[in-house]
């Protein structure tokens, strides 16, 4: 793994980040509203780079049987405690490209963090071909990137425009699709890929799934001035954004957008 994604890690509380009022909120429900409509009853499931647990405790509650991987150490600990006191499910110490499966061995496989990790082309493709060894075929693999735009969008939202600096890395992610170089900046700084819409087709068609579709997970309801209030009763806008997740006019708009495909 990655010293700089590790590093965030230990630093940084992930289990924090899908349960934050207004934003954390809607891409935790609407990430389950996708689950909940798209996978097979009662499958098997990797949650490859599944944090603390957050989807697989709501997947083996769903009566999932749930095998969660993520290489950093703490992830996996909280993982194992939510599991003891819920639903359980098994979690592992493990990176996305090297999975201790059998091959063929499991119904779906969720990527919901690694590919904007690995920052490199080739080290994507070495992920998703180790999904398609582990998935059985004809077996679903839903995998999140994060859309080339969403740190300008989301430093707009947030009146961070002022800065020189923020503009030089708005400049640097449009021309290489990275962010800047952890190394360079303090302990924590999120080190990622940020994908055009077309490349993540482009990758898993390479890669060898078929099927492929995108789906909008926070669409545009993120850049809601009153997101949180509205977040207090969600199901109508929830539905809005139900409503535009795959239209391609509207999906660089969205800071996450997931994959489906089928393996071969």
């Amino acid at each position: 793994m990655d010293s700089r994604v590790r590093r965030r890690y230990e630093l940084v509380d992930e289990d924090d980040r899908l349960w934050q009022p207004g934003l954390g909120q809607l891409t935790r429900r609407r990430s389950w509203d996708i689950f909940d409509r798209l996978l097979p009853d009662r499958a098997r499931i990797a949650d490859i780079g599944g944090g603390p647990g957050t989807h697989a405790a709501y997947l083996a509650r769903a009566g999932h049987d749930v095998i969660l991987f993520d290489p950093v150490p703490r992830h996996v600990e909280a993982a194992a405690g939510r599991s003891a006191s819920g639903p359980p499910f098994r979690a592992e110490l493990a990176e996305a490209r090297d999975l201790p499966l059998h091959d063929a061995s499991v119904d779906v496989a969720l990527l919901m963090g690694p590919l904007y990790h690995l920052t490199e082309y080739e080290h994507r493709l070495a992920a998703l071909a180790e999904v398609a060894r582990v998935l059985r075929p004809g077996g679903l693999l839903l995998a999140e990137v994060i859309t080339r735009h969403a740190w300008v969008m989301d430093a707009t939202r947030r009146r961070l425009l002022g800065e020189a600096q923020t503009w030089a890395d708005f400049d640097h992610i449009r021309r290489t699709g990275q962010s800047k170089d952890p190394d360079l900046l303090a302990d924590g700084a999120f080190w990622a890929y940020f994908h055009h819409t077309d490349e993540l087709v482009s990758e898993l068609v390479t890669a060898g799934f078929a099927d492929v579709r995108l789906i909008a997970v926070e669409g545009f309801a993120w850049l809601l001035g009153d997101l949180e209030e509205r977040m207090r009763e969600p199901d109508d806008l929830i539905r809005a954004v139900r409503l535009t997740e795959s239209e391609p006019s509207m999906l660089g708009a969205s800071p996450h957008v997931v994959g489906c495909a089928h393996r071969h």
